[in-house]
């Protein structure tokens, strides 16, 4: 199916199946993602990926299924991202013909934007980073569509702070701050949309919104730029799986951390959530 969608002479032709293909596919992702995060994810990094070919897991058990499982879906979901690549890639290509097509043709656009947001925030790192980076490449073509507009300055900038806010992506944050950032710059200028979805973060106060635009369009590189952007949302900023359990020790020595004995839960709510339990809701006030 890959070499046909990329060599297909005339991407018209795919309007007959690739809407139904990209939602199958969008779907069946994050339902199967939904039911793992449920479960537990088992595999968090290359390393326990390779412990597990290496491993003497008994075949039969459940362990070993559930994680079989695990690494078929994640495989599943690069197989995706593999396909959506090549398409959306930088410079002129050959593709250019079928990446105008799938952002001119809604019933694929619709289902193309989707699933960028739900492999943005799936629990994949190598998906993570590569569809983040597949959207600062595409963004500007989304931008210059009008149409596409309040998706951006909503879904796709609420999935990249979704992203920034679990510490499962902390390897990906670099990049997400630089779509974030892209975001608010490119359409800022034209829309206000961005203003507000930062503004319906939590309990967003407005005046250090206000200052940070401010900041933000004072500052000529994109390098103060980018840290601007993560200065401000430092409060939602995920920590790793690793940090999760450190906390600092004061006294008379110079600070130490240490690691909590006991099970912790990490929580699921999400950045843009208001019913907040973690006392999330205070980080800007």
């Amino acid at each position: 199916m890959r070499p046909y969608i990329l060599n297909c002479p005339t991407p018209s032709i795919l309007s007959s199946f690739l809407p139904q293909l990209l939602k199958y596919m969008d779907e069946k992702l994050s339902k199967e993602w939904n039911d793992l995060i449920k479960n537990g994810v088992h595999i968090s990094t290359l390393e326990e990926a390779s412990a597990f070919e290496q491993s003497s897991l008994d075949i039969n058990s459940n362990e070993f299924e559930e994680i079989f499982n695990e690494k078929v879906l994640r495989d599943l979901t690069r197989a995706y991202v593999d396909l959506l690549e090549p398409i959306f890639g930088s410079g002129a290509s050959k593709n250019d013909e079928l990446k105008e097509y799938m952002l001119n043709y809604m019933p694929i656009t619709e289902y193309l934007l989707k699933s960028l947001c739900h492999l943005m925030t799936c629990k994949d790192s190598v998906s993570c980073i590569r569809t983040t980076q597949l959207c600062v490449r595409i963004l500007p073509n989304l931008i210059k569509r009008e149409a596409l507009r309040e998706f951006v300055g909503k879904e796709l900038l609420s999935s990249a702070l979704q992203a920034l806010h679990d510490g499962y992506h902390k390897e990906s944050h670099p990049v997400i701050i630089s779509l974030i950032t892209d975001i608010y710059i490119d359409l800022r200028p034209i829309s206000t949309i961005p203003f507000e979805t930062f503004a319906n973060l939590l309990n967003m106060d407005y005046g250090k919104l206000q200052k940070f635009e401010v900041d933000l369009s004072q500052a000529s590189e994109l390098k103060i730029r980018k840290n601007i952007v993560k200065k401000f949302l430092e409060g939602i900023t995920g920590v790793s799986k690793g940090e999760w359990f450190k906390i600092n020790i004061t006294g008379e020595q110079k600070s130490t951390k240490r690691t909590l004995a006991g099970n912790y839960i990490k929580p699921k709510i999400g950045v843009l959530d208001v019913d907040d339990p973690t006392g999330l809701v205070d980080l800007f006030d």
